[in-house]
């Protein structure tokens, strides 16, 4: 299954939740009418008291909906989690930062802000965003402390294939629709421990409307029981094998089944626990890398550790490990690098980042230096330019994906305003090159407003949007080199639209290739694979693979959220040209 069947996938699995979530939402609305009907009322009661009920239900529903629509940063904000600054970080921080850069960066996709639950002992972590581009990794004080770097990478392995399944988007929308059954449940709950806390501190007199509180409260929980029971359901039957698939793919990630299970056998060996206890941490259940809530009533939201263990390392020597892992818990802080297993993907990714100019490499971390980064890597003359000329050209997309982060640290107008006076430096020279253009486009498409907010799909076939493909298809065509009809041919033949010959190079202005790729954004899923590919038989049209032509295949695959890793390592370094 590749990555649009599987975005293909959870589209279905929505449609399947919104189903169910009807069903769960009649049951609410029942357990209320039964309690009415011990009353005897008349029928416009039970309209009434259904109408109420429901009304509330998705009222609840939308304003969490609401709430979430900026993504991550939200799911962060309602955690109370910590942004954890790359300029002012500890170095088990560092340790993780570092982690983080490699996955992102094998990805091929925006390298994630990280937030830190500070209060939280327990070992676990997750990932949150609509789209991969705009995700954020949060990660509790015990997983940072008490796992290795091996381990580390075998969580984030996890985490980053819940980006890429389509899983992330899935479990966001599950925490809105979900919202609205929980509610009755949750308010009942919270007016009992209201009153029972302060009941002991009031005098005799005064303690019979706080008993009826809490008898209401308790009225309330009850009634509202049959929705806490069917969100739980709903949660566990789409994130239970969802977490299997992630676990194998963090062992296909890393190439190292060890890194997560000995991430999983740390939680059993040493008795953390896995519960967290942040505010909403319940109906973030799902997104957590382990069970985040245990009550005796509910559904478990993730499979037992030891049958997780077992089924990506059938073999895993556990005393042997434990001993092994107890010796080197110590010196895991300075040896961040030693003794780790790292698959062709992420050794690239690291390799690259080992190659980065140490000054440079720090200016990323802050949104000033990062804005200048961008302007050198855009021909600007500054302090950062020396060190961008000295890297490879094919280091281009891994700088912004790594200056994205902490620019987008910043407040929108800021953003906006780079934004602003990067596209002015671009077109001061009045032309705009291939470079240029890639840069500028990737840059907009990640820090733009709004851009951490689910994409629509207005259009389900590519002949709706035919005459955008055949810009795109034309430009990485005119990048292919002499031979540009030729490797037009080669793609128009993989969507067989009729095209005959590729558009001229003086219409591929910055606004005709930007209204092109914002419109194909919003194709359906299957819809996408064709333009691929196509990008692909133009590009290798001559049997190489020149630089240029993979940065615009990249920009396209980010225009489409398919994230593509910078396979780099094997193409031919020809000239950007202009």
């Amino acid at each position: 299954m590749d990555f649009f069947e599987r975005q293909e996938q959870a589209r279905r699995t929505t449609r399947w939740l919104v189903f169910w979530y009807a069903l769960a939402v009649l049951s609410v609305v029942a357990s209320f009418c039964a309690v009415a009907a011990l009353f005897r009322p008349p029928l416009q009661i039970y309209a009434a008291v259904a109408a109420l009920v429901g009304g509330c239900i998705l009222a609840v529903s939308a304003c969490r909906i609401w709430q979430l629509s900026e993504g991550g940063e939200a799911v962060a904000g309602l955690l109370g989690a910590r942004y954890v600054d790359p300029w002012k970080c500890s170095q088990a921080e560092r340790r993780l930062l570092n982690v983080v850069e490699e996955m992102a960066i094998a990805s091929g996709i925006s390298v994630p802000p990280v937030y830190l639950l500070e209060r939280e002992i327990a070992i676990n972590a997750l990932v949150a965003g609509h789209t991969p581009h705009q995700a954020v990794i949060i990660v509790t004080r015990g997983a940072l402390e008490q796992l290795s770097r091996e381990e580390l990478q075998g969580v984030m392995g996890h985490e980053f294939s819940h980006i890429l399944n389509g899983d992330m988007a899935l479990n966001l929308r599950l925490v809105g629709i979900l919202a609205g059954l929980t509610w009755f449940s949750e308010q009942g709950e919270k007016l009992v421990y209201r009153t029972a806390r302060q009941f002991k501190d009031l005098p005799s007199e005064d303690r019979g409307a706080d008993v009826f509180a809490a008898l209401f409260g308790a009225l309330v929980a009850f009634i509202g029981f049959p929705g806490s029971l069917a969100a739980d359901a709903i949660k566990a039957a789409i994130s239970r094998q969802r977490e299997f698939l992630a676990d194998a793919a963090s062992v296909q990630f890393t190439r190292h089944p060890e890194a997560i299970a000995g991430a999983l056998d740390s939680i059993l060996a040493l008795r953390a626990p896995t519960v967290v206890l942040a505010l909403h941490s319940e109906q973030l259940s799902h997104m957590f890398f382990a069970l985040a809530v245990s009550r005796w009533w509910s559904f478990s939201t993730h499979p037992p550790i030891e049958e997780r263990i077992r089924r990506v390392h059938p073999r895993f020597l556990r005393d042997d490990y434990r001993a092994t892992r107890h010796g080197i818990r110590r010196e895991v802080a300075v040896l961040d690098d030693a003794g780790n297993v790292i698959p062709k993907a992420v050794d690239f990714a690291a390799r690259l980042l080992a190659e980065l100019p140490p000054a440079l490499r720090e200016a990323l971390r802050q949104p000033e230096g990062a804005q200048a980064a961008m302007f050198a890597l855009a021909g600007q003359a500054n302090r950062l330019q020396p060190y961008v000329q000295s890297l490879a050209r094919s280091h281009m997309l891994m700088l912004a994906d790594l200056a994205v982060p902490a620019i987008k640290a910043q407040e929108q107008p800021q953003r906006d305003r780079f934004l602003a006076d990067l596209a002015a430096f671009v077109v001061s020279d009045r032309r705009v090159t291939l470079r240029e253009l890639v840069l500028f486009t990737l840059l907009r498409q990640r820090l733009r407003e709004g851009a951490g907010q689910p994409i629509s799909t207005r259009f389900q076939k590519l002949e709706e949007v035919a005459a955008d493909a055949h810009v795109v298809v034309s430009l990485v065509a005119l990048a292919a080199g002499a031979e540009v009809q030729a490797a037009f041919e080669k793609g128009a033949a993989v969507l067989k639209l009729g095209w005959r010959s590729p558009l001229a190079a003086e219409r591929m202005t910055s606004a005709t290739v930007g209204g092109a790729l914002e419109r194909l954004r919003h194709l359906a899923p299957f819809a996408k694979p064709g333009l691929l590919k196509a990008c692909v038989a133009t590009a290798g049209a001559d049997g190489v693979f020149r630089i240029a032509e993979a940065e615009l295949i990249r920009m396209v695959a980010a225009t489409l959220d398919c994230p593509l890793p910078p396979g780099f390592a094997e193409l031919d370094p020809k000239s950007w040209g202009r």
